[in-house]
């Protein structure tokens, strides 16, 4: 049985919305429980809702305080290292999209030149910044080659990079 698309927007009725609410919190402190079982790790869950007075814990009281107490003792840094808000989120995803788009663009502009290469003339027209760019993207390909004929030859581990 599939599951229907949720739209995330606040549940108009309140009941239905208590209901998900409890449905839901009930999911995601299993999977703390689970995480906790499985890996072998110390966590907590503090769960603020109109549903109650004061806040909700997990596992109890004691263990969340002494796991805030662990936090609150770590340096600045270590405390913000993994830690993003919208605007780092955001400046992430634009620095990945744009190394994407630039090895998309070194692909596309080699796969072009070898077009080029393959079904022109290449004495009918000026082709210099091309033929520069295609030289610059063989004289690459060609060092990576060396480095793997070397790492083989010597024996010694491979490193790859891109």
């Amino acid at each position: 049985m599939g599951r229907r698309k949720v739209t995330h927007q606040l549940i108009a009725d309140k009941s239905t919305r208590r209901v998900t609410f409890r449905k839901r919190k009930e999911g995601i402190l299993k999977k703390i429980n689970e995480l906790t079982i499985l890996c072998g790790l110390r966590a907590c869950a503090i769960i603020y809702s109109d549903y109650r007075d004061g806040p909700e814990v997990w596992p109890n009281r004691k263990e969340v305080r002494v796991l805030l107490n662990r936090f609150k003792a770590l340096p600045e840094e270590k405390k913000t290292k993994y830690m993003m808000d919208q605007k780092d989120l955001m400046t992430r995803m634009i620095q990945d999209a744009k190394k994407k788009l630039e090895k998309e663009q070194m692909h596309s502009r080699a796969m072009e030149l070898g077009m080029i290469a393959a079904f022109s003339d290449l004495r009918d027209a000026d082709y210099s910044e091309d033929l520069i760019r295609a030289a610059d993207v063989v004289e690459k390909k060609i060092n990576v080659i060396r480095e793997r004929i070397k790492a083989l030859e010597s024996g010694t581990a491979l490193v790859i990079r891109e």
